[in-house]
């Protein structure tokens, strides 16, 4: 019985084992349609994989019952067989019944892979992977030596023909699998104590040390961190960089870390690490990923995505006559970006990369461990010999004044006053490039709107020109910022001619969404990048999407300023009345009392409702008029104002019957209920023009607006219906991405909108179910017929005990008074 026990614990600790090699390389181990993944008996419940497999017992009579049979989800169709042994010698007898099992799959038409797994054991394992070419098994093999990992499905289908190559390089797993592992990462690294600041060094420190060593780490608790020190600094000494040979490390006195570094190994090793040479980017991208989860900005730095770099690299259009400059190289993504353009455009090998890139890639970074980083990330593609400087920008006596022919950045965004601001790096830069040299920069949109950089924009302009200015999606920093930024293209040494049009583009969607605080590529995401590509290089206008107009002086840059409306599309529209109409309901659900209770207010004449026209001055009402209003846009269907100056500030203003509007998203933008006797005769729209910028509804109850809104009422003979209403509130919160808190909304910014009434049936039928909503709300609420009854009645009490009152100060009226006394007694009961 001990030994039965034992066997299958072994069988146990072998399929976590499997599993773990699954998961990393992105299978999902759930049955079909699910999953791909069938364990030993499980294949049974299928016919066309139960019998190939009848008579193909290891003892020659019986079904077979291999370990794992991995499956296409759809077709059901065995992709590969696994077997496993309990030790890792017996990784040949393990190979040797896969392929047994795989042959007779074979003899029935399909072409799954054999796999062999040998050990129980994290640290002492086999793994062998073979195809049938059609006269033998052969392995599978990455630089001619046998995998030790199970390929993906993507690598399966390349080499599962028969005739086909044996031969494959690592494919990168998806991001998912990526960002799984680096929660655990994380999570190992935050149960060791390591801070947050000291995790992305940790990994980078670890993961360099095992492609160094190419595994040869010792594993025990004693020796693994020193191990991994060592290593480590190895890796910078023969690169070159032995200034940076003790900025990247692990802490050797940490004793939970010498514990939870086993298994960091683990994981990096299960994604190849070790076995993979600087000839394929997998190690770059994976490098990068990794950091980007672990690290992220927790040592004050927001790293630039890859597929931008990229794009920044073929706007400039980057050669290998190219000199680039980073003043700011963080962890090298520019750099790496231009190596990458560099090797497809010009077709160069490794090393003639390597040889290139001595001179022609500057790279300054002044923070001790990140320069370490930059480093690790070009020794991990076969070059830590590039000109990374760990020095200051601004202070070092190697900085190329006058020598680069491009430079791209993304400069740190100051934290505090003391910071360097973000135009400084730009001059800095501007400084290092030769006279006509291109410059691709990431600022953030306070820099690019703010009326007291004015006097900076206006200085860039007078001594280079502006080339391009492109918006990048506001998540795009995301989980570690939200921060709204736009690359700024510029030529240096080329005053700007007003008559050069400069392209504003707006780059909203990058092919790329956020999941589980991290931001992946998904087929059906749209990729805008192309387009932008096109737009800045050819200097297209495109409604919605880019523009080409002239600047001078202190303009802005927001490309929100320059983009020329475009009509929403309908998938827009529905989109935004959807929202709208769950907003106006959870409005009516939320303050169904306090609505009744205003409506009272009004019907007994302690709130005033009028036209807001009325209570505008000639001057506002002469604004009002001049601004744009051409035909088929917001600015030709209505009168556009600010909301009551005396609402500006709520202080001092009790709390009462009417509603209040302020800029805010929630509850179709009630802020509360004020003792605030004059109220905006509806329906009108409102939209917040600072705070919850853009935010824009229609208002079917009276009220009174703050004037940080402002209000649309429509043009006096211009027809416009509820639907038309809900038409332009749900364009105007399309729009909205066009003002931050550095540009607010203003009536002249929003008049030119253009709206279209193609939707207005549907929203017609909607804003019917939408009256039944609110009527269902307000129900409950509603006066009943006895209420209105004892109002009554109430009154009448009041107003007869007020003439009595007034009877019994004069004697000659005391026979009405009798009367009224009579009244009044039946009133009380």
């Amino acid at each position: 019985m001990a030994g039965s026990a034992a066997v299958k614990a072994s069988e146990r600790r072998a399929e976590h084992i499997l599993n773990d090699l699954l998961i990393s390389q992105g299978w999902d181990l759930r049955r079909p349609p699910q999953g791909n993944v069938l364990y030993q008996h499980e294949y049974r419940a299928y016919t066309e994989l139960m019998e190939p497999l009848l008579g193909a017992s290891k003892t020659a009579s019986g079904p077979g019952v291999p370990e794992a049979i991995i499956v296409d989800r759809s077709t059901i169709e065995p992709l590969a067989v696994v077997e496993a042994k309990r030790s890792s010698e017996e990784i040949a007898k393990a190979l040797d019944e896969a392929q047994s099992y795989a042959l007779a799959f074979i003899q029935n038409g399909y072409n799954p892979l054999a796999i062999g797994l040998a050990g129980t054991s994290d640290e002492e394992f086999a793994l062998r992977v073979s195809k049938w070419n059609g006269t033998k098994w052969v392995f599978v093999t990455y630089d001619r030596n046998p995998i030790n990992w199970i390929p993906t499905l993507e690598d399966l289908g390349r080499i599962s023909i028969p005739r086909g190559p044996a031969e494959i390089r690592p494919t990168i797993p998806p991001p998912e699998v990526l960002a799984e592992r680096a929660e655990e990462i994380n999570r190992l690294l935050r149960e060791s104590d390591t801070k947050d600041e000291y995790r992305p060094a940790t990994v980078a420190a670890i993961m360099l040390a095992l492609w160094n060593a190419k595994g040869e780490i010792r594993r025990d608790p004693r020796y693994i961190l020193r191990d991994i020190n060592d290593s480590c600094r190895d890796a910078f000494i023969k690169a070159g960089k032995s200034d940076l040979a003790k900025s990247l490390r692990v802490d050797e006195a940490n004793d939970k870390l010498k514990d939870k570094a086993r298994r960091i190994a683990r994981i990096l090793e299960r994604l190849n690490v070790t076995v993979l040479t600087a000839e394929h980017d997998y190690l770059g991208q994976l490098y990068e990923t990794f950091f980007r989860y672990t690290g992220g900005n927790t040592i004050g730095q927001y790293f630039t995505p890859r597929h931008i770099a990229r794009m920044m690299a073929d706007i400039c259009g980057v050669t290998k006559d190219d000199v680039v400059l980073d003043p700011t190289c963080g962890s090298g993504g520019f750099l790496v970006a231009c190596m990458d353009r560099i090797l497809v455009e010009h077709r160069l090998s490794r090393q003639q990369m390597v040889s290139l890139v001595k001179t022609h890639l500057i790279g300054f970074e002044s923070e001790p461990v990140t320069a370490a980083l930059c480093v690790a990330n070009m020794i991990l593609r076969g070059d830590g010999s590039t000109g990374v400087h760990r020095n200051d920008c601004f202070t070092a006596p190697s900085f190329p004044v006058g020598k680069a022919t491009i430079s791209l950045m993304n400069p740190p965004f100051p934290h505090k006053k003391t910071d360097a601001p973000a135009e400084k790096f730009v001059d800095r830069a501007l400084e290092g490039l030769v006279h006509g040299g291109k410059m691709a920069v990431i600022l953030p949109t306070s820099l690019l709107v703010k009326k007291d950089k004015g006097v900076w924009r206006r200085t860039a302009l007078a001594h280079n020109s502006l080339i391009a200015v492109c918006e990048l999606p506001n998540e795009l920093f995301q989980p570690f910022a939200s921060a709204t930024t736009s690359i700024v293209f510029f030529e240096k040494g080329v005053p700007h001619n007003e008559r050069r049009k400069t392209v504003f583009v707006r780059l909203n969607h990058d092919g790329l969404t956020l999941k589980k605080s991290a931001r992946v590529y998904r087929p059906n995401e749209p990729n805008q990048v192309p387009d932008a590509i096109d737009s800045i290089l050819n200097k297209k206008t495109v409604p919605g999407f880019s523009g080409a107009v002239s600047i001078k002086g202190k303009m802005e840059w927001a490309v929100g300023a320059y983009i020329p409306s475009a009509p929403p599309e309908d998938e827009e529209v529905h989109t935004g009345i959807d929202v709208l109409l769950r907003r106006h309901a959870s409005f009516y659900t939320r303050y169904a009392p306090e609505i009744i209770a205003q409506r009272e207010a009004i019907k007994e004449g302690d709130l005033v409702v009028e036209p807001y026209r009325k209570a505008l001055s000639s001057i506002r009402l002469a604004t009002a008029f001049k601004l744009p209003s051409e035909e088929g846009t917001i600015g030709g269907f209505f009168d556009i104002f600010y909301g009551m100056k005396e609402l500006h500030s709520r202080e001092g203003i009790a709390p009462g019957r009417s509603l209040i509007i302020s800029p805010t998203e929630e509850y179709n933008g009630c802020y509360g209920w004020l003792d605030f006797r004059h109220l905006v005769e509806p329906p009108f729209i409102t939209v917040a023009s600072t705070g919850s910028i853009g935010e824009a509804f229609v208002q079917l109850e009276p009220c009174a607006v703050n004037d940080d809104c402002l209000i649309l009422l429509p043009k006096k003979g211009q027809k416009v219906n509820l639907a038309q209403m809900f038409i332009v509130a749900a364009t105007l919160q399309i729009e909205k991405w066009r003002f931050t808190y550095g540009r607010k909304l203003t009536p002249s910014r929003i008049a030119e909108f253009k709206i279209s009434t193609i939707l207005e049936s549907w929203v017609s039928e909607k804003l019917k179910a939408l009256h039944s909503v609110i009527d269902a709300s307000l129900a409950p609420y509603q006066p009943t017929k006895t209420d209105q009854r004892n109002d009554e009645d109430d009154t009448d009490y009041k107003l007869a005990q007020k003439r009595l009152d007034e009877i019994e100060r004069n004697p000659k009226k005391i026979i009405r008074g009798s009367v009224l006394k009579k009244r009044l007694a039946k009133l009380e009961r």
